[in-house]
């Protein structure tokens, strides 16, 4: 949550992220988990795992993970690793990007397993994104306004993560950009940014892309029906 520009940290975080068979919170499984637990006492633990989900994997999440049947078939299943995984969580307040989207597969893994369910509340790093950046300019490789990925590339943490969408890799990277967040929400990010890179097109509204050409870095408006707005930054 932020308030007056600042985002309150609870004693112990939770960062976490799940890669799934699907979209569906209530009949896909989770096929991977990270979780990393940092409290304001310096204590660090993580836990992760594959999960043999006990179906095959759609093509389309292959192509997305890596992860292939094979991977998965001698990984324990949800019912061996559901208890430690909600035991890690504790009272700890979780974050993630899209947060409700893991919390539903949690919840319905803890659910099965008649297991305490974490509920809805917590930190969710896409919410303060909006907040901060209203209509965050989409960068080359980026994916999106608000995505976890667009983000890597606003806060020029590309060379440091690959962002290979395995539930480790986005975890640390979650980790960096709740971190340049809470910078920025406090006054503490030595960077201004020009309004339309952050506020969307100055005559749409819309937000902007970003691109590299010979006279350097330019935001574009693509809306549609397009305003042919063209700003160098």
């Amino acid at each position: 949550m932020i308030k007056e520009g600042l985002i309150t940290i609870p004693d112990k975080l939770i960062f976490l992220d799940v890669e799934t068979t699907g979209l569906d919170g209530y009949r896909d499984r989770i096929i991977e988990i990270f979780l990393l637990s940092l409290s304001k006492s310096g204590e660090v633990a993580q836990y992760e795992t594959l999960i043999n989900p006990q179906r095959p994997l759609p093509e389309r999440i292959t192509e997305i993970t890596g992860l292939t049947d094979a991977d998965l078939q001698d990984a324990p299943l949800e019912s061996e690793v559901a208890p430690a995984i909600r035991e890690f969580i504790g009272m700890g307040t979780p974050v993630g990007h899209n947060l409700p989207f893991d919390l539903r597969f949690l919840n319905s893994m803890f659910r099965r397993q008649k297991l305490l369910e974490l509920g809805g509340g917590g930190i969710d790093t896409l919410v303060i994104s909006r907040e901060l950046f209203p209509k965050l300019a989409i960068y080359p490789g980026g994916g999106g306004s608000h995505r976890l990925s667009n983000l890597m590339y606003h806060f020029g943490l590309q060379d440091a993560y690959a962002n290979a969408h395995r539930a480790k890799e986005d975890v640390m990277l979650l980790v960096e950009v709740f971190r340049y967040l809470q910078d920025y929400a406090a006054g503490r990010l030595a960077v201004s940014y020009p309004e339309p890179l952050i506020n969307g097109c100055p005559l749409c509204g819309s937000a902007m892309h970003v691109t590299d050409g010979d006279g350097g870095r330019m935001l574009i408006c693509r809306s549609e029906p397009p305003c042919d707005v063209k700003l160098v930054v």
